[in-house]
């Protein structure tokens, strides 16, 4: 296989004093949480998400995320220019997930329910938003754009995530029951949900049982060939064999676990 292209994260200047690039403050609990907001679009300042979420070093946190996702700007403070590293709205997904704090869901959920939208449809966070037709129509339009933006943006970077991702390393894989926590919804449930939008699907087998004195049924699960690329399967060699084989369970890669975050609060809102 032809090695692959991966370009550093881009090193970008961006003038805060203009209009498309405005750095908007916010208080989440006791804490400020700056979001620097571009033509619409939220990055997050790192350094502010790694001490609401109780997270380590920002550059070393920024060095585990998805390629793109990343970036170093230099943005006027009251204390002069200084650098600062931002993710962008997935980014900000993955360093989510990566807490292991109980407050990061409701943290999540805080984010995603009240300020994305706000940014969406005024521009800033805590500014009055349109209403009526007004509202409506500058919605379908802003909705297009985004819509268009980020395909564009997933045709570009899908071949340098594939490449991240098949080099992982098993310390960041992410299991079902860590991401289902986060999430706050049961680990079946969370199964269940990616068995019926076909993400992955259920193998039946079977394996002795010294404690029952009799065989029992184990089910392990796959990911579907189109959804490979969000799931390692990674050997149990000290669990019991199944139907004669090492065991084997499924787990999420970051990328993984950012995108059946964003995909299960869409079909959250479809099925309501």
């Amino acid at each position: 296989m032809p090695a692959a292209d991966v370009q550093p994260n881009t090193q970008k200047e961006v003038d805060v004093s203009d209009a498309t690039a405005q750095l908007v403050p916010f208080q989440y609990e006791n804490e400020r949480v700056r979001v620097l907001d571009i033509d619409g679009e939220p990055w997050f300042v790192l350094t502010d998400l790694c001490r609401v979420l109780g997270l380590g070093t920002p550059s070393r946190v920024r060095d585990r995320l998805a390629e793109g996702v990343s970036q170093t700007h230099t943005l006027q403070t009251s204390g002069g220019p200084q650098q600062m590293i931002l993710v962008s709205e997935p980014g900000m997904y993955e360093v989510v997930i990566r807490s292991d704090k109980p407050e990061a869901a409701r943290f999540r959920r805080w984010i995603t329910a009240e300020v994305l939208p706000t940014i969406r449809r005024t521009g800033a966070y805590g500014t009055p938003a349109l209403t009526g037709p007004e509202l409506m129509a500058r919605a379908l339009v802003e909705a297009k754009q985004v819509l268009a933006a980020k395909d564009a943006t997933i045709a570009e970077l899908a071949p340098k995530a594939a490449y991240v991702d098949e080099f992982v390393a098993d310390e960041d894989l992410i299991q079902f029951r860590t991401l289902a926590n986060q999430l706050q919804i049961g680990e079946a449930a969370l199964r269940e949900t990616l068995i019926e939008h076909r993400w992955i699907y259920r193998v039946t087998g079977s394996r002795w049982s010294n404690s029952k004195g009799r065989k029992e049924t184990i089910h392990q699960y796959r990911a579907f060939a189109e959804k490979k690329s969000y799931f390692r399967l990674r050997p149990l060699h000290k669990a019991p064999r199944v139907n004669g084989e090492v065991q084997q369970t499924l787990l999420l890669t970051p990328a993984g676990a950012e995108a059946v975050a964003r995909n299960l609060a869409r079909w959250n809102e479809d099925a309501a």
